[in-house]
């Protein structure tokens, strides 16, 4: 206990741990922000871990129940450890009447192949290779076999997903490259934009941008999320807590780079009160 007051001790902050437990701590949203916001996982677990030791009372439990709205939903994300995180957004997604085809792939083509082991779904049956080594005569012929299936107007896309669910993010970019200069536009563009009762056109063309470039597919579902109709507060919680602690500053500068506009400043158009202040803490954080 001592040890988790000398690591988190901040400026007119009591010991968090203590903090959450005492009376009323709930309607001081920014102070919690001020402690969760600014600590790495490893740290956060430690507070779960004493705090449920010390009050034997589950404390992302007790957050749901003193936040509310778009704070809540982002700081219960947050508090989780990354893997059970990514696991639960997936279990979400698969729950949806319309299944949300898009967080799946997300996940499953912006980690490594040791990160998906992690996670202890069947979301990928294969151990990708993570090097940097293309084979590019093989890149040539599996371009190829992609405009075959495309322009035949195959359907169960089965060649595409064997190349995309097996090869690595080098050997694809190569693929991609080939395909694009050898038939003057790219395999997403390629793939079929017209009725997807099943969803897997759109989960393809999905994971092929977030193997080719996935600071560029992040930016366009951040500016998706900032549409002149209204903001997507869920898609603004996923990306940036699920990169706060791992690829966010490649996102930021791709953000600056396509909007002119930095992405603190973007959010902070679109967000207000303690969950934007909290958006504000992990962009900035750092960790």
């Amino acid at each position: 206990h001592c040890f988790l007051f000398a690591l988190f001790h901040r400026k007119n902050f009591v010991d968090p741990v203590n903090y959450f437990y005492g009376a009323g701590w709930g309607t001081d949203e920014q102070a919690v922000i001020g402690v969760l916001a600014h600590r790495d996982a490893t740290q956060r677990k430690q507070i779960r871990l004493t705090y449920e030791e010390n009050y034997n009372e589950n404390l992302i439990q007790r957050l749901q129940s003193e936040l509310s709205g778009d704070l809540e939903r982002a700081m219960y994300h947050w508090v989780l450890d990354p893997v059970e995180r990514q696991a639960v957004m997936v279990n979400t997604a698969t729950k949806c009447i319309h299944k949300d085809y898009a967080v799946i792939v997300e996940i499953a083509c912006t980690n490594s192949s040791s990160e998906l082991l992690a996670l202890l779904l069947a979301l990928v049956s294969t151990y990708r290779y993570n090097g940097d080594e293309v084979n590019d005569a093989l890149a040539k012929s599996e371009a190829k076999i992609l405009h075959e299936t495309v322009t035949n107007g195959d359907t169960d896309h089965g060649e595409l997903i064997r190349i995309v669910g097996t090869r690595s993010r080098a050997q694809l970019n190569a693929t991609f490259s080939w395909f694009r200069d050898e038939r003057g536009t790219s395999i997403t563009k390629a793939l079929q934009h017209g009725a997807d009762p099943t969803g897997y056109s759109h989960a393809l063309r999905t994971a092929v941008r977030c193997i080719s470039d996935a600071n560029k597919y992040f930016v366009k579902v951040l500016r998706n999320a900032m549409h002149k109709s209204g903001t997507d507060e869920d898609s603004l919680t996923r990306v940036i807590v699920l990169h706060a602690e791992k690829d966010l500053k490649g996102i930021k500068d791709a953000f600056q780079k396509r909007a002119s506009v930095a992405l603190e400043k973007a959010i902070g158009n679109n967000t207000s009160g303690d969950y934007k202040s909290f958006l504000m803490a992990l962009l900035g954080s750092g960790i």
